[in-house]
Parts: structure tokens; sequence; C-alpha cells
């Protein structure tokens, strides 16, 4: 198969477009050139699709899949008609969507390999800078959001992850039915988040049952100003409160630890893990030391306790006798000298509303802990992300479930 007839069958153009030559041009490795042109006589305005009197042409150029071992080009002199409504338009091609330096098989491709590896890794492999993978990269969530339905979730998620410095964020909302990323946005503020919801007419934000997230005051405040009766759509996450009781274990030991060592005692001296474990995790040797620790008088012991029987709260049906259980753990909690306790009674008592919510609804915002590890993930495979924009469309690539492929190309894998 020569040059022009693997044009031919690769772009299967038709009328009023037609190859008039490909040829290899340079040396080692060289490249191939296809020359398109249009039969001329005007053509549809690209906005009205009227057809109009021709105007002039503009030389264009784009990148295309390689033709064997060769960097491959399609260039054309591309018509402008002249509109009576739109003026003076460049009229589309059929390789390419508009404004794109590549075609449209060839941004697939593109698009099937970032799916799999880093930009790095899919900019050596198809001869591109890193920039313009990116590009296309963004070129992709732009159309798919552009493509997205009308948003209809029931339950949501809003969590945060790092973006790069330790306390740098982005928030994320997920729709927990379909698994998929929302919405992305800078921070984590009110001002973050409000404009998901800004962005929701009142049947959509009437239509929300569920608002799972972690016990950060100003995401309650944003989606308080939106969604209708969120005092009983409200929910914290059970990871998030489990944390807060592990967190009080851990102070609790540390501080323990410190005072005993004073007088001479190590009782607590290497047992970090065995408390913050899950005790069917540990090794028969740590769950026999964790066993005889728990037996003890120790102040850790006590809190650990209560960390344990919170875990066991949250199989309730009934508002009413959840409450109770959560009332009766929080008093027997208030009676233990620990502080780091004392702060979790305080805080869960505050929130205890969005706790019981989640505990009858059976609302988990475990779904976008899962987005967060795919996009920790995402983070290792670049070496992180400098740019706030990149990271963003990084996420909606590949957690967003979005239709990323050009238009003006049949998508295949191969």
């Amino acid at each position: 198969m020569d040059l022009m007839d693997a044009a031919q069958k690769g772009m299967g153009l038709g009328d009023p477009w037609r190859i008039v030559s490909a040829q290899l041009v340079g040396s080692d490795p060289g490249e191939v050139i296809v020359e398109v042109a249009h039969k001329g006589g005007g053509g549809p305005c690209p906005t009205c699709l009227l057809a109009c009197p021709g105007y002039d042409s503009q030389r264009r150029r784009w990148r295309h899949l390689d033709m064997w071992q060769y960097q491959t080009w399609i260039e054309a002199d591309v018509p402008r008609v002249e509109c009576g409504e739109h003026g003076v338009q460049q009229i589309k091609v059929p390789w390419a969507e508009v404004r794109s330096r590549f075609t449209a098989p060839f941004e697939s491709r593109v698009i099937d390999w970032l799916r799999e590896a880093s930009v790095g890794a899919v900019a050596r492999n198809m001869r591109l800078g890193w920039k313009a993978v990116y590009g296309i990269q963004a070129r992709a969530v732009a159309r798919g959001l552009a493509r997205r339905p009308r948003l209809a979730m029931k339950r949501i998620g809003v969590d945060e992850t790092s973006f790069q410095k330790r306390h740098e964020y982005v928030t994320i909302v997920t729709d927990q039915a379909a698994g998929t990323v929302l919405y992305v946005a800078d921070g984590r503020k009110g001002e973050s988040l409000e404009p998901f919801f800004q962005g929701l007419d009142q049947s959509q934000l009437e239509g929300i049952e569920v608002v799972a997230m972690d016990m950060h005051w100003p995401y309650v405040k944003a989606a308080a100003k939106h969604v209708p009766e969120l005092s009983s759509k409200l929910c914290f996450d059970r990871f998030h409160v489990a944390q807060h009781f592990g967190n009080a274990v851990d102070q609790t030991r540390r501080l323990e630890n410190k005072q005993l060592g004073a007088d001479g005692d190590d009782s607590l001296k290497g047992t970090k893990y065995h408390w913050l474990k899950n005790p069917k995790s540990l090794s028969p040797k740590m769950r026999s030391e964790l066993n005889e620790l728990v037996e003890s008088s120790l102040l850790v012991a006590k809190v650990w306790a209560v960390k344990e029987a919170a875990s066991k709260l949250w199989h309730y049906k009934s508002w009413t006798w959840a409450k109770k259980a959560w009332a009766a753990l929080l008093e027997w909690a208030e009676s233990i000298d620990s502080p780091p306790l004392q702060r979790v009674v305080e805080t869960v008592g505050k929130h205890l509303l969005g706790i019981l919510n989640a505990i009858v609804l059976g609302a988990s915002n475990a779904g976008a802990e899962s987005i967060n590890s795919k996009v920790q993930a995402l983070k290792r495979r670049a070496n992180g992300y400098r740019n706030r924009a990149r990271f963003r469309d990084a996420i909606l690539f590949h957690c967003g479930g979005l239709d990323l492929y050009p238009a003006a190309s049949a998508h295949t894998d191969g």
C-alpha cells in the first residue's frame, strides 16, 4: 500500500474534501505530509449551518496518527464563508474539532493512552510536548462537561483532598450512586463549595436526599444556604467520626506514656499500634498484649473502650434508639478524665444530628474516600501537580465519568 492509498483509507474523506497528495518529506526520520483540498464554492456557516458564499481561505496544519514510523501531518487551505448573520467564519473540517491542532483520531489515541499512563509517558510515546498533552486532556474534559446530561443526583459526598503542599486543598463533590466526580474547586472553604449548589436549579436541589461530608463547618454552612431541609439530609461520615475517637486514643496514650515514663513505668512504650489498629488485624502476640492492657486501669484503656463502643453504634434503623445509644455513650465518655476525649465528646455532641442521619439513612462518604484514593494515586503518578487547573482536569478526566472523545472521529481501542 502506497502513501496515497494509506491516507485515503485512513481518513475516509468524501465530498467536498479530497486528498490531492501524500508524500514523505525530509529525512532521518522524515514526515508524511497529506495535502487535502476543498472543492470551493462556499459552504455552511459553522454557527447556523446555512449555506454561505465563500470569502477566502486560510492555511491550516494538523498532527495525525503516524503513518508507519513517520510523523504524519494534514495540511489544507480551509475556506472561510461570509454569513449574513454571523459574519466571516472558517468552515468546520471533518477530521478535527474547531481550534484543535490535532486530528480527532490522534486526540482519541492520546486520550486512550492518558487513561493508562502518566502525562510524561504519553508525551514521550506520542512525541509531543507536555503542554500539548495537557491541552488535549483539558479539551477532553471541556467537551465531556458540555455533553454531560442534566445532573439528577440523590446522594452526594463532599470531601477535600490535598493539592500539593500540606495545607493546600481542593474540594471535590461526588455522586455517590454513580461513583463519579461532579465538581472540583480550589480550597476547602464554604466559598469553594457554594458554586456547585449555585449551578443547580430548585428541582435539582430538592432532589438531593443525602449530603455526606466530614465535620467541616464551612461546608455545612454552604450546603445549608441551598439544600432544602438540610437538617434531615446532612450526614457525617462514619470514617471521620471514628477518626476523631482514634485520635483521642492516641493523644491520651502519648500523654499517659509521658507521665508513666517520668515514674520509670514503660507499660505503654511501643504500644501505639496496639491501640490504633483494628483488633482483628493484630498478630496473635499483639492481640494478647492488647488484651492485657485493656484489662488494666490505664486511662488509655478506658478511652479505647469508648472508641470501640462507638464503632458498634452504626446499625440502628430507629432514630429514637440510635439517639438513646449515642447519648449513653457520650454520658459515659464525659465521666472519663481525658482532655482529648472530652474534646471529641464536645465535637460529637455538636454534630450528633448529622451522625444520627448517617446511621438511619445508611449514608457513608466511602465513595468520596475511594475517589480521594484514586486522586492521590494520580498525583503520585504525575509526581505532583504545580498547576491547579491541570490537577482539576486530571480528576475530572479520570473520575468524572465523562464522554471525552472528539465527535469528529469514531473512537476505537486499537
